[in-house]
């Protein structure tokens, strides 16, 4: 009896010794971060420099070496893409890194994303949706504006000025010119004779005139059938001979 007591005491310490020195040296082993932060101290370079280098955020770098993996994109193919450029920065093994991140649940709760839809949810994907609409919504305004000048030309009667004779006046002559200046793509019509404006819109032409009162009508038509009308009255006064020509204005 004494002896299969001993015997199973012995294998009792043989099984807990066992499982003491099965203990992993790798227990002992530097976190994924540390490394990281060791590696780049030993670099002698600063987070800041570090994240322009390699083109990655500095927030995100500060992630890694702080094993904070939710900070991180939420997408599989950017998260070991920085711990590999950060790791191949740093001179050490990315694929070891990489390894060790995997086995430290880098990539917990992350699921495989696409990497447009990760652009979706960035800030600067925000801005170029912004941007598009905004530049999307100034072409509608441009055109809407476009349009609404187009309609107010072809709705409104055209521009029609005249400058000489003025309205009203008294003269001896027998004949005046009329001058003014309408839109080049109107029909003109002075006292019914039609004239041909030029480039510019600008017109003149002397008419006669008789003894006592006279009219004096200027029409500019549209292509689309707007007119505007300008009317002129004008009283031609007879002298004696030698007296001289009188030009009088009255309002």
């Amino acid at each position: 009896m004494t002896y299969s007591y001993n015997s199973h005491a012995f294998a009792y310490l043989y099984r807990l010794m066992s499982v003491f020195s099965s203990k992993k040296l790798s227990d002992t082993e530097p976190r994924f971060g540390a490394k990281l932060r060791q590696a780049r101290e030993v670099f002698g370079v600063d987070m800041a420099t570090a994240g322009r280098a390699v083109g990655i955020p500095e927030k995100y770098l500060s992630a890694l070496e702080k094993n904070r993996f939710a900070d991180l994109p939420k997408a599989k193919v950017y998260r070991l893409s920085y711990v590999r450029e950060y790791a191949k920065f740093l001179h050490l093994d990315e694929n070891l890194m990489a390894e060790q991140f995997l086995k430290e649940n880098g990539l917990k709760g992350v699921g495989v994303i696409h990497p447009k839809k990760f652009l979706r949810n960035t800030p600067l994907f925000s801005i170029s949706i912004f941007a598009r609409n905004l530049l999307v919504a100034s072409f509608i305004l441009l055109f809407a504006g476009y349009l609404s000048f187009q309609v107010k030309r072809v709705l409104e009667p055209p521009k029609l000025t005249v400058y000489n004779p003025a309205e009203g006046i008294t003269v001896t002559e027998q004949s005046i010119t009329v001058q003014g200046e309408t839109e080049k793509e109107c029909q003109l019509a002075i006292n019914g004779q039609e004239i041909m404006p030029d480039e510019k819109g600008n017109f003149n032409l002397t008419i006669d005139l008789a003894n006592g009162l006279n009219t004096i009508t200027v029409t500019a038509t549209k292509k689309h059938g707007k007119i505007s009308t300008v009317t002129r009255h004008i009283v031609v006064k007879s002298i004696g001979k030698g007296a001289g020509k009188i030009l009088t204005y009255s309002n």
